[in-house]
């Protein structure tokens, strides 16, 4: 009988122990390796779209304050995985410069850490994106192997994130304001 409670004691004080380093550290430990957004965007996107996100006139768009970034979230995924070809046009300027597929160096974290640095950079404004959420759509467009072309992004068809409901949380983009 005495070895049931000893064993009782010592899983209770193991136990104990555990709570204790739990909240001595602030909470369940978390992953250290999520990535942060803005050295992503630093070291991906800054070359053409600028450090303060103003983009290059007339051939890589701002990203600042522009329905693409702050707009239709599973759009922007759509544009960031396979890219873009094709003239863009944001506000009364149109663009040029053609945007490379990212969906094979960026994992779905990291994705989600550097579009979501966007759509809260500078004045933008707009919620996160998910890891999820770039799961869903990465694997709605798998077999895709080509860049988008502007028409095909606006397409309503090509907007939203597949099997979720962030249609009702960030609307499509119905003002025309790119």
């Amino acid at each position: 009988m005495e070895f049931k409670s000893g064993l009782q004691h010592c899983f209770f004080v193991i136990l104990i122990g555990l709570i204790l380093s739990v909240v001595a550290e602030g909470g369940i430990a978390q992953d250290s390796a999520v990535p942060d957004g803005e050295p992503l965007y630093m070291t991906r996107c800054a070359s053409c779209h600028q450090a303060n996100g103003e983009g290059i006139s007339g051939v890589f768009p701002p990203l600042n304050e522009v329905d693409w970034v702050t707009g239709d979230k599973g759009r922007l995924i759509r544009l960031v995985l396979d890219g873009v070809m094709g003239p863009l046009q944001v506000g009364d300027m149109v663009y040029t410069g053609a945007m490379p597929p990212w969906k094979t160096f960026l994992n779905d974290q990291e994705m989600a850490a550097l579009l979501t640095y966007i759509r809260t950079a500078w004045d933008n404004d707009a919620s996160a994106v998910t890891e999820n959420e770039v799961r869903l759509v990465r694997e709605a467009t798998n077999d895709r192997k080509k860049a988008w072309t502007t028409e095909e992004l606006e397409d309503e068809i090509n907007q939203g994130i597949p099997g979720s409901f962030g249609f009702i949380i960030s609307p499509r983009d119905t003002t025309g304001t790119n």
